[in-house]
């Protein structure tokens, strides 16, 4: 047998019994309106998404001609037992975004906030709760650690443009600039609406940096917990055009360097830590495995210092360059697929568990210490705990 561990057991002791693992790859095809051609004659996967906790929506821009330039996709299970992505519209602008780490709200660019619930029920007839944070575009907002109702801080991230309204003047609408952040907060009324309470200055980051990483910057993506970010040095000293991973400094101007993937890579998006383990990033890129080139979406490992390649290479696959990563360990990202060679292509999302990658299954057989400190796949019953929580969020009920 080839792959004992996870591919093929799918059943393993937990610690309260049994508990059954997730599939290593799922592939959940666009229902309804997303699934029809748009005027170009194909049907779009979207150029920026960004991944829910629980895996349920997708936040997905550019979504064709057929539909609001910004649609919420909704995975869910379809009544033959299969699952399907079903598209809500909005009036969102392209790369609109949403507050990472909670989903709490979905920001326009104009800074204009609203609840995921909302935009489910009422489309582009929902109402904004608030307005804050950085606008325009290559912007990424988290929401930071110890909210309350009466207080929840939100750090948004990017860098001055002409559509911020900043005035600063020290970056571009071209992808390259000085990085910024702003810290509002946020309350929750009796009604259960929400408004802002208060608002940082914006600070300009990274001078600190000038004589190493220097200070300017593309591709920046911020954690689940607002604590870090990840970018691409544009004029480092060492020369090697690789991602890195920075720590905002208490000051929030100093950037803190942490980490480095070693690879440059599309954009670098953080995945929740689990217990005793650092914020793992997944990314698309042409990375070397076992002196092997793959392209397609890998997992940098930040305590095992590794990538790891999560392709399914069971069939063709043409990923798309914004993957994300579920509260409970998955990673997910939009593609096209055949299912064989002579199959009609289906475009949609794939869901895979990193746990039970290829990859990692070869790395669990020729570093067996190195890997104890790994589970050995994402459970059903992880993932219902994280949707469970994830609804009451959202203010909906659960995915049926």
């Amino acid at each position: 047998m080839k792959y004992l561990l996870t591919s093929v057991v799918m059943v393993l002791v937990a610690q309260n019994g049994f508990a059954k693992c997730v599939p290593a790859n799922e592939y959940v095809p666009f229902i309804g309106p997303a699934a029809k051609p748009d005027a170009s004659g194909t049907v779009p996967v979207g150029m920026y998404s960004r991944i829910s906790p629980d895996g349920r929506f997708v936040m997905r821009s550019f979504s064709g001609s057929g539909l609001s330039t910004v649609t919420l996709m909704e995975i869910q299970k379809l009544a033959d037992g299969t699952k399907g992505a079903k598209a809500y519209e909005t009036d969102f602008n392209n790369e609109a975004f949403p507050i990472q780490g909670s989903w709490r709200f979905l920001s326009d660019l104009d800074g204009s906030h609203y609840r995921v619930g909302d935009i489910v029920r009422d489309q582009k007839n929902a109402k904004r709760q608030f307005r804050g944070g950085i606008s325009g575009f290559y912007t990424a907002a988290a929401e930071m650690p110890g909210a309350t109702d009466s207080k929840i801080g939100i750090r948004s991230l990017s860098w001055p443009n002409s559509n911020s309204g900043s005035g600063l003047g020290i970056g571009d609408t071209q992808g390259v600039g000085q990085l910024t952040n702003q810290i509002v907060t946020v309350k929750k009324n009796t009604d259960g609406s929400y408004e802002k309470v208060d608002s940082s200055r914006e600070f300009i980051m990274c001078d600190n940096l000038r004589k190493t990483d220097g200070s300017l910057f593309s591709l920046p993506m911020i954690s689940t917990n607002g604590s870090e970010f990840s970018a691409l040095p544009q004029n480092p000293r060492d020369h090697r055009m690789t991602m890195r991973v920075y720590r905002f400094g208490a000051d929030n101007k100093e950037c803190v360097p942490t980490d480095d993937l070693n690879v440059p890579a599309s954009k670098a998006i953080f995945g929740f830590p689990q217990t005793g383990k650092s914020a793992p990033l997944v990314f698309l890129s042409n990375s070397v495995i076992n002196g092997q080139a793959m392209y397609g979406i890998h997992l940098y490992d930040r305590d095992l210092k590794r990538t790891f390649f999560l392709g399914d290479r069971s069939k063709w696959v043409s990923a798309d360059a914004f993957p994300g990563m579920t509260r409970d360990g998955r990673v997910i990202y939009g593609a096209r697929w055949k299912d064989c060679g002579t199959c009609a292509e289906k475009t949609g999302y794939v869901i895979t568990d990193f746990y039970q990658s290829e990859d990692l299954n070869k790395f669990r057989q020729a570093y067996p210490d190195q890997a104890k400190s790994l589970k050995q796949c994402v459970t059903e019953e992880e993932v219902a705990k994280v949707e469970a929580e994830q609804a009451a969020m959202y203010g909906l009920s659960q995915s049926k």
